[in-house]
This record gives structure tokens, C-alpha cells and sequence, in this order.
């Protein structure tokens, strides 16, 4: 999972990331076993991934790898005790469903953290997902799911048929995908100025008010600022203040 991450590996080792897990989930003795073994593996897949952020603040990065952690297994073990309770093909399904709602909740709430969601695997290969533009993001962890329930299927029985499906699934969006690529290029062009403040991300970012660095990053653009620049290009973290979603307009940074 984490040599499938963009700027570490090579996005198609997703589509079979997960067969392991599917395969431990089938052998364990029981949801506890299960439970301790697939947290091991997605503390490992945060940590890899996301290790960054202990540069930032290291107590917040513990606590983002453990939640994390904690929240992808209990969405796992959620989708072992439907398929024990029910069946093979419902239990399957369930563990689609149980992944997607997890994301979906990771999306929307105040503890959101969407850069392990599945579907941005493929940030390094937008070629592949034009069709995001139809079903956003979840449906690249969608894509992702199936093939490998179907390539676990074919772990497992080793049929034509369970073969073909793995191999459609995974050819057909990407032939969609192509095709939804405009076949010529714009001879349009924008003049783009792109603005980087240098200060330290991991310290002066935190310890510098927001009202200097905006104040900085105003007069760096201005430098190279005139009338046949497009568009002016900063860092995520340009705004530093707290904003109000209904009160964007209102907001001292915006203004300035």
C-alpha cells in the first residue's frame, strides 16, 4: 500500500494491496486476531506515508497515525463480522461499502485527514481518472476495492471467468478515461506567476503571525506583479488565519 503512494512507488501495486488482508481476514481465528494484525499493517501504511507531519508537530503526528490506524482496522473488522454473520458475496460487499464510508466520513468531519484516501493514489497519473470529474475522488478507492476483492477471488479459484473480471475492471475505466482526453491542445496561454515565501515550514510557519506572513507574500508578488500576469499562484498555507466558511468575504486575509 505505501510503495503504491505517490512520490514513494508505483500506483499499480494498489490494485492488489489489499489481497493480504483479504487473505488474513479469511484465515484468522477470530476479530481480535484480525483486528491486531490489520492495525499493524495500516500503522505501517500511515506511517510510511504520511511521516512528514512528524516535523511538524510530533504529538499530533502520533496521534494522526494511531486514529488513523484505529479507524481503517474498524472499518475491517466491521466488514469480517457482516461476513460471518451473513455470506461470502454479502461480506465482500460489505467491506466495499464499509471502506467508502469510512473515507466518506474522514472527508467531512472536523478530524478530516483525506491523504490516504485511496482514490488519490493516482495524483501522479491524472490520465487514468478523467472520470473523477463523474464520480470524484471515492470513486478511484471504488475502482481500487473491487479489483482487488476480484483479484482475491482469483487467488482462489483461478477460472476464465476469474480472470476476465479483474481484467475488464481495470481496462474499461482506463480506456473511458483516455478517451475523455481532448485530442488537441489549446493554443491558449497564460502567463502564471508563482510566488514560494521562504520560511521554514516546520518552524517560522508556526511562530510568525499570520498578518506579517500575508504581508510578505504581498510584496514578494508584487515584485513581479503587472497587468499580463493571469493568474498568481501561492503556497496552500498563504492564509494562515482561521476562516469562517459563511464569512469568507469578511475575513481580514481574504480582504487583504
Amino acid at each position: 500500500m505505501s510503495f503504491a503512494w505517490p512520490a514513494i512507488g508505483f500506483f499499480p501495486f494498489i490494485f492488489f494491496a489489499f489481497v493480504p488482508l483479504l487473505i488474513l481476514e479469511e484465515e484468522a481465528e477470530n476479530g481480535r486476531v484480525l483486528f491486531f494484525y490489520s492495525s499493524i499493517a495500516f500503522l505501517i501504511f500511515n506511517i510510511l506515508t504520511t511521516y512528514w507531519v512528524w516535523y511538524a508537530t510530533p504529538s499530533g503526528s502520533i496521534f494522526a497515525f494511531l486514529v488513523n490506524s484505529l479507524l481503517m482496522s474498524s472499518a475491517f473488522l466491521v466488514f469480517h463480522k457482516i461476513k460471518k454473520a451473513t455470506t461470502n458475496r454479502l461480506g465482500y460487499v460489505a467491506f466495499v461499502v464499509c471502506w467508502l464510508a469510512f473515507e466518506y466520513l474522514h472527508l467531512n468531519w472536523d478530524l478530516s485527514w483525506p491523504w490516504l484516501t485511496l482514490g488519490n493514489v493516482f495524483a501522479n497519473a491524472t490520465d487514468t481518472v478523467q472520470w473523477y470529474e463523474y464520480t470524484g475522488v471515492l470513486g478511484g478507492t471504488l475502482w481500487v476495492l473491487l479489483i482487488n476483492v476480484l483479484i482475491f477471488r482469483l487467488a482462489r479459484e483461478k477460472t476464465l471467468r476469474a480472470t476476465l473480471f479483474p481484467f475488464l475492471l481495470l481496462l474499461l475505466p482506463l480506456l473511458y478515461s483516455y478517451s475523455l482526453i481532448p485530442k488537441t491542445k489549446s493554443k491558449d496561454q497564460l502567463k502564471i506567476l508563482i510566488v514560494q515565501p521562504n520560511i521554514d515550514p516546520n518552524a517560522d510557519k508556526f511562530s510568525i503571525g499570520y498578518e506579517k506572513q500575508l504581508a510578505d507574500f504581498i510584496t514578494l508578488s508584487r515584485s513581479k506583479l503587472n497587468k499580463e500576469v493571469d493568474l498568481l499562484v501561492g503556497p496552500e498555507t498563504a492564509l494562515q488565519e482561521g476562516i469562517w466558511e459563511n464569512k469568507v468575504e469578511a475575513t481580514y486575509s481574504v480582504r487583504m
